[in-house]
Order: C-alpha cells, then sequence, then structure tokens
C-alpha cells in the first residue's frame, strides 16, 4: 500500500538521528532470513556479496562517518525536501549511501523499491522506524510509483531521452557513474591485484562500483593479475554468469577477436567502455597522462552529495 507523504518532517536533530541509527545491530536486521530471501528473489546475489554490503552499512553507520556525512550539510532552518529515490538493485544495498545521505542531509527518503532488492533495505528501514517511530514520516519505501516528492534521485546509464524529459520539470539527478575503472602501473603488490580482483568479481562485474575497465601500460605482463583472478573462479558456480562467459567465449573464437581467457572470464582489447558480463576490457596507454580524464571528477557518491548540497 502506498504510504502517505503528507506531515512535517521531524528529524532535524542530526546527532538524536545518528545516534539512533548507531543503536541498530546491523547483524540481527541483516538475519539469515533475511539474506535467504534475497538470495531465492535474485540469482546475482549470494552469502559473499551481501555479507560484502552489510560490512559496508556496518562502516558508514560508524559515528564518525556518519559526523563526517552529516558536515557536509550546512544546518538549515528550510523546509525539509522530499526526495525520491529509484533504486538499482543491481547489488546489494545498492542505495543505502544514498538512504543515509538524505536522511543525514535533513530531507526525506522516499524510495522506489526495485524488484531485485526488495528485503534488504527494507528490513533496514523497518528496524530504523521500529526503534524510533516519530521517524516514519521521513522513511518510505514502496512498491508504487513513487508521487508527491520535490527531488529525484535515479540511475541512467544509457542517457534515456525519454526518462529525461519525462522529470524535466523537476529537481533531478540522472547519475551515470563511471563505467567501472582502475588503472594499472604494472608494479603493483600481489594484494593490490587482489584488492582488483575483488573489485572486479564480489558483484559479478555489475553494478556501479565494479570495475569492468583496465587500463594497462604497454607490453603489460597479465600473469600476476590472472593468478589474482584465479582465487574467485567460483563466479562461474553462478550459472547466469556462467553462460554469459560461455557465449562470449564462443564469439571471440568464431570472430577470431584476440583474447585472454581463464576459463571464466574473458579479457580484451578494447575502445568500447561497456563490457557485458564474464567480460573485462583492457586499454593500453603510453603514460598516465594518455589516460581518459575519467579518473578525476566522475565519482557518483559525489554527485549525490552536491545535488542534495543544492536542494
Amino acid at each position: 500500500m502506498q504510504k502517505n507523504y503528507a506531515g512535517d518532517f521531524v528529524m532535524k536533530d542530526r546527532n538524536k538521528l545518528i545516534g539512533i541509527i548507531n543503536s541498530l545491530n546491523v547483524r540481527e536486521i541483516f538475519n539469515d532470513e533475511i539474506i535467504r530471501k534475497s538470495i531465492y528473489n535474485n540469482v546475482w546475489f549470494n552469502e559473499k556479496n551481501i555479507s560484502a554490503a552489510v560490512d559496508e552499512v556496518e562502516r558508514l553507520t560508524r559515528p564518525e562517518n556518519m559526523r563526517e556525512i552529516a558536515g557536509l550539510f550546512p544546518d538549515s532552518d528550510r523546509e525539509s525536501r522530499r526526495v525520491a529515490v529509484v533504486m538499482s538493485g543491481e547489488t546489494p544495498l545498492d542505495n543505502f549511501r544514498d538512504f543515509l545521505c538524505v536522511l543525514l542531509s535533513g530531507n526525506r527518503f522516499l524510495g522506489k523499491l526495485p524488484s531485485g532488492d526488495r528485503f534488504l533495505l527494507k528490513a533496514y528501514s523497518d528496524a530504523l522506524v521500529g526503534k524510533s517511530p516519530e521517524l516514519e514520516p521521513d522513511v518510505c519505501l514502496t512498491d508504487c510509483p513513487l508521487k508527491d516528492f520535490d527531488a529525484i534521485l535515479l540511475d541512467d546509464k544509457d542517457g534515456n531521452p525519454v526518462l529525461r524529459k519525462y522529470f524535466s520539470n523537476v529537481r533531478h539527478l540522472f547519475r551515470r557513474g563511471n563505467p567501472g575503472l582502475f588503472l594499472l602501473k604494472g608494479d603493483e603488490k600481489q594484494s593490490d591485484l587482489e584488492e582488483l580482483a575483488y573489485k572486479c568479481f564480489i558483484n559479478f562485474g555489475r553494478g556501479r562500483h565494479s570495475v569492468r575497465n583496465i587500463f594497462v601500460p604497454e607490453n603489460y605482463d597479465f600473469r600476476p593479475l590472472l593468478a589474482a583472478f584465479a582465487k574467485w573462479d567460483d563466479v562461474k558456480d553462478n550459472a547466469r554468469y556462467f553462460n554469459n562467459y560461455e557465449y562470449r567465449k564462443s564469439v571471440c573464437i568464431v570472430g577470431n577477436v584476440p583474447h585472454i581467457d581463464n576459463g571464466f572470464v574473458i579479457l580484451r582489447q578494447s575502445d568500447d567502455m561497456n563490457p557485458n558480463v564474464s567480460e573485462i576490457f583492457y586499454h593500453e596507454y603510453g603514460s598516465p597522462a594518455d589516460t581518459p580524464p575519467f579518473f578525476s571528477g566522475n565519482n557518483s557518491d559525489d554527485d549525490v552529495v552536491s545535488f542534495l548540497q543544492d536542494l
């Protein structure tokens, strides 16, 4: 049922809000039942990536981190804004930081639940309101179309002109995000490469925080990187991922496309920046100065902060 968005914003005291959030037990909220339901609901979710997402929730909701986020927004007596967020559901708790930023900026969160992640953020929201019922007017997650909002935030990877026209008369942030970039210099420690592998595979290469493009110096030796990748061979246990891999492998073989194949991911050189699931594109450079300007000023999290600051 659609909730009524009417009512005055009541949680203007950020220190109080931080205290309420800090009092929640994240591990109790994301219990085994919620995790099982989430995995059953979305074939791309598993215990490993949900656990990683819960770890990030715990990190973000440490008091010092919440105070840092709250400090990005000036104190104001202005009326709070109703901020609609169309959540992606590509990765577990993908929009949790948006949720936190909206509330800590002194605004109200109206979330459109994605079909791919119907339970995780809803469980957290229910626990928050259960702990502090006065927050109920400030937090709404629904399956219904959103309405009666002052601003909207949503992912728009492809620059959909229809979408942009539809929301042209409301304050909006169409978040493109970066195309999953990582710059390698060739002198990385094995631990650095293992961190990169984590970013490539924890969510099967899906979502705006997954690395899908790597920039490498000319004549780069891929062997240490492939050794780091090898620890993630369990991604092929996901049938949908492995079907994608086998299809992309066959395309490369039939098309005589040069590629590197380690048994569960295809690395190939490309000028494109949008690889498919089970592919990682690599791009050679002569010097770091030759790399594109994507490595600075294109952080989607920073975009959200700027958007909320300007409301």
